[in-house]
């Protein structure tokens, strides 16, 4: 089963396709951190930032507890792939944050995980 974990920005609108959307827009934002406006969940300085609290943890286990128990549930159902879709204001931080971390544990876990960033590019 390939799984394409996604991030995006709701204010370009959601991502309506994907099977799992998840709202990372409650956690701390580092768009109003000086350091880290421009920066992007692909630098290590952002994900330590999102990932430095302990909602920001919390979240993330329960997203992957929830995931480690429908996922073979999916696969079992003959689902070949599974989209799993992480947003947040502008698509930059916290939500390829958590796409990136996501799917790493996902292969980490065995399985088959690429990473897509929808609005990375877009401007604010």
């Amino acid at each position: 089963m390939k799984i394409e974990c996604r991030s995006f920005g709701f204010k370009n609108g959601a991502d309506s396709d994907a099977d799992f959307v998840f709202d990372v827009r409650c956690l701390p934002n580092p768009y109003y951190i000086p350091e880290l406006k421009n920066k992007t969940g692909r630098d290590k300085a952002v994900r330590d930032y999102v990932l430095g609290f302990e909602q920001s943890q919390k979240l993330l286990q329960k997203i992957v507890d929830m995931l480690s128990l429908v996922l073979p549930l999916n696969k079992e159902k003959g689902r070949d792939s599974i989209t799993i879709s992480f947003g947040c204001t502008g698509g930059h931080h916290r939500s390829v944050t958590f796409a990136i971390t996501v799917c790493e544990q996902l292969c980490n876990m065995g399985y088959d995980a690429g990473c897509v960033h929808r609005d990375i590019d877009i401007e604010d």
